[in-house]
C-alpha cells in the first residue's frame, strides 16, 4: 500500500495594499509632475568633459541656433509674467491676460518685441498653431536694435538671482556669441555657464 503524501499548504500572500501604495506613488508623480516646455528652436550642443553642473534653478538661458538666431528664456512662470510686464512698461506694448498666460508657458521665444503681441495672440487663440510660426529670433546686431540686452535687464529686474547659460549650436558662428557676450558685458556680467553635451573624459583627468 502506497505511503499517503501529507497536504502541502503553500504560504500565501495578499498583493492588495501593494497595489494601492503602487497606484498612490503612481498618482502621486503624476499629479506633481512638470512636464517641459517645447523649446522654440532644436539645437544641438559641443560636447565637453566638464564636471560642472548648470544650475536647476533660478535660469537664464540664452540659446543661439544653427542658423545665428537667438532665443531667450527663464525657468520659472512667475519670473516670465513679471518680466513681460516690465517690457510691457519701458516699451509701451500692451498685453493681455491670457497673452501673459500664454508667455508664462513658453520656455524660450525669439520674437521681436513689436511682434511678440501678436505672435501670443496666435496662441490665444490656437495654440497648437503657436509652435508652427516660424519665430525670427531677437535682434542682438546693434546698440538701437539690442533687445536681448532689454530682456536679460527686465528679467533680472523680475529676478536678480538669475543665473546665467548660454546654449549654443555646434555649428552657430562666432560673430553671433559675440554679440551675446557684448549684451551680457555691457551690463557688467562676465560670469555665466555654458551649456554643452556630456563626453566622457580621457583616463587619468580629474576636475579641479
Amino acid at each position: 500500500m502506497p505511503a499517503l503524501k501529507p497536504k502541502r499548504n503553500y504560504p500565501m500572500m495578499d498583493m492588495t495594499a501593494m497595489c494601492d501604495v503602487a497606484f498612490l506613488l503612481l498618482t502621486f508623480f503624476i499629479l506633481t509632475a512638470q512636464f517641459k516646455s517645447q523649446d522654440a528652436a532644436t539645437i544641438e550642443t559641443p560636447s565637453s568633459i566638464s564636471a560642472i553642473k548648470v544650475p536647476d534653478k533660478d535660469l537664464m538661458i540664452i540659446s543661439i541656433g544653427k542658423d545665428g538666431k537667438v532665443y531667450f528664456g527663464v525657468d520659472n512662470p512667475t519670473t516670465r509674467i513679471a518680466m513681460l510686464e516690465n517690457i510691457s512698461q519701458t516699451e509701451g506694448v500692451q498685453f493681455s491676460d491670457k497673452q501673459k498666460k500664454i508667455f508664462s508657458l513658453q520656455a524660450n521665444f525669439g520674437v521681436p518685441i513689436r511682434g511678440l503681441s501678436q505672435w501670443l495672440q496666435v496662441g490665444a487663440t490656437t495654440p497648437d498653431k503657436l509652435k508652427e510660426i516660424n519665430q525670427p529670433g531677437i535682434p542682438v546686431d546693434s546698440t538701437a536694435q539690442n533687445e536681448l540686452a532689454k530682456w536679460i535687464y527686465q528679467a533680472r529686474r523680475a529676478n536678480s538671482g538669475l543665473r546665467i547659460a548660454i546654449k549654443g549650436d555646434n555649428v552657430a558662428k562666432f560673430p553671433v556669441f559675440k554679440d551675446v557676450m557684448g549684451s551680457l558685458q555691457a551690463q557688467n556680467i562676465n560670469k555665466f555657464n555654458l551649456i554643452t553635451g556630456t563626453e566622457a573624459p580621457p583616463q587619468g583627468w580629474k576636475a579641479d
